[in-house]
Formats: C-alpha cells, sequence, structure tokens
C-alpha cells in the first residue's frame, strides 16, 4: 500500500511550470497518503480515491502559486488531503514557504452562515472555472466545495 515518495501524477504534466512540479516532488506524499487510506476521522479513502484527491490537490496549489490573490476553495476531497498534510504542521508551513515563498492560511468554517454563502459559492465556481481553464475539462469533475477557503499570507 504504497506510492512513490514523489508521485508524478498523471495530470500534473498540465502544469507548464517545471519549477513547480519540482517543488511538489519535496512534498512527503507517501505521508498524506498514508493518513489518507488509513483514517481515523470517518474519511477513509481507496487507494484511487486517494491517488485522485492528491493528484487534484497538487493541481490546486499549483492554482495558488499562479493566482496569488484569488481565494480558492477546494472540493471536500482536495480539503480531506490538505487536512491530512496540515497534520504535520511545521512540515505543512516548510512545504508551503518552498512552494510560495509564504504561508498558506487555511479559513475554516467559509460559506456555512447565510451572509458570506453566495461569495463562497461564486469563489468555488471561479476554482472550478480556473481548473478547467488551466488543466482541461476533465481535469475536476462536479463536486462539492468544502467549507473552508485558501489563503496566501502576504506580510
Amino acid at each position: 500500500m504504497n506510492i512513490p515518495k514523489t508521485p508524478l501524477m498523471k495530470n500534473w504534466q498540465y502544469i507548464a511550470d517545471q519549477t513547480f512540479i519540482n517543488k511538489l516532488m519535496f512534498i512527503d506524499w507517501q505521508a498524506i497518503f498514508l493518513r489518507l487510506v488509513s483514517s481515523n476521522e470517518g474519511s477513509k479513502f481507496t487507494l484511487s480515491q486517494a491517488i485522485l484527491a492528491i493528484e487534484q490537490y497538487g493541481l490546486l496549489l499549483h492554482l495558488i502559486s499562479k493566482y496569488p490573490h484569488k481565494k480558492m476553495i477546494p472540493n471536500e476531497e482536495m480539503d480531506v488531503v490538505l487536512h491530512a498534510h496540515i497534520a504535520n504542521t511545521e512540515q505543512f508551513e516548510k512545504d508551503c514557504i518552498n512552494l510560495f515563498e509564504t504561508k498558506l492560511v487555511h479559513v475554516a468554517e467559509v460559506g456555512t452562515k447565510a451572509e458570506g454563502r453566495q461569495e463562497w459559492l461564486l469563489a468555488f465556481a471561479q476554482t472550478h472555472s480556473l481548473f478547467q481553464r488551466n488543466f482541461g475539462q476533465d481535469a475536476i469533475a462536479s463536486s462539492i466545495p468544502a467549507c473552508c477557503e485558501l489563503l496566501l499570507r502576504f506580510t
């Protein structure tokens, strides 16, 4: 039940920026994968679900890098990968500094209240549109938005 420490997922080929792909390879995908398939939190993924979710998460990280001032709303599967990545807080911060030269902020509970729901749904639609524009129609299947947003922290 192992994946390579630095898997090159099939859709990562669409990322034109080889430098960013090289940065992605420094992430400990093995640890994230194992958290996904052996989770005690009720969101245990099958092997194929974990690989697909990791693949999409890598694409999301690229979009965050390419569009640093946009709010990104992941789908639920990408959010589970994000939480598996955040589980090792120190390593997550190092990975974000390597990828973005700044920290990535995960804002929870977004879109759960009526007053911010429209903005959250619009941001998810924009994230979905960026996936399609950058990686093709099938890069992200129809999905449910996670109740969070991701922002780069500029200080």
